[in-house]
């Protein structure tokens, strides 16, 4: 079989792709840089064009998972004002992300490469901006300035909120809870509620 030709830039795109895909199914043991240029039908050489080895692809999927995440925690500031509908807002699109991406959810927090893979994204991302802890971190300071009778410090409601969320995307991610509209609907229910904050 011929291998397929990609556009300039695309193969990056393609074994990062690719690369989750095989991560997700066989584990940090079973991934390869031979096996990923297989399924993207390249030339076993090729992957080393866009990254030195397993572990530099594997750390770039892992980066890219979280300036996703990121970017779908943001979208609670950009449609939403009201520091405690942030945090709500926050804690919705944390629940839809990993239910829509399960397997960044595995590969984050339950991959058997995980603890030097949050070595070294944390020494890359050195939780700046573009870490997810930054945003929540951001919008819980917003809540305490905007709600001071709350007694919790910022530390306490960190834990709170994203314990809270965080088990629930569990839960419904490993089958768990229904992943449907009634069960999106009862998570809604349980963010929105004043129990919440």
């Amino acid at each position: 079989m011929a291998k397929e030709n990609y556009h300039h830039g695309d193969l990056k795109a393609q074994l990062i792709s690719k690369g989750l895909k095989i991560l997700d199914e066989e584990g940090y043991e079973g991934f390869s840089m031979r096996k990923v240029a297989k399924v993207c039908n390249v030339s076993q050489t090729a992957p080393y064009r866009h990254f030195k080895d397993k572990n530099d692809l594997i750390k770039t999927i892992a980066l890219k998972a979280l300036q996703e995440f990121n970017q779908s925690l943001e979208k609670a500031f950009e449609k939403v004002g009201d520091p405690r509908d942030q945090l709500k807002a926050m804690g919705r699109y944390y629940i839809s992300f990993f239910i829509e991406n399960p397997e960044y959810l595995r590969l984050l927090y339950f991959s058997n490469a995980q603890a030097w893979m949050r070595e070294a994204v944390m020494n890359e991302c050195h939780y700046a901006e573009e870490h997810p802890y930054s945003a929540l971190e951001k919008a819980v300071k917003n809540y305490k300035t905007a709600s001071p009778h709350d007694e919790r410090t910022v530390e306490e409601l960190i834990v709170y909120c994203w314990g809270l969320v965080h088990g629930i995307a569990v839960l419904m991610v490993n089958g768990e809870l229904p992943c449907g509209e009634d069960a999106m609907a009862l998570v809604e229910r349980v963010i929105v509620s004043e129990h919440f904050l």
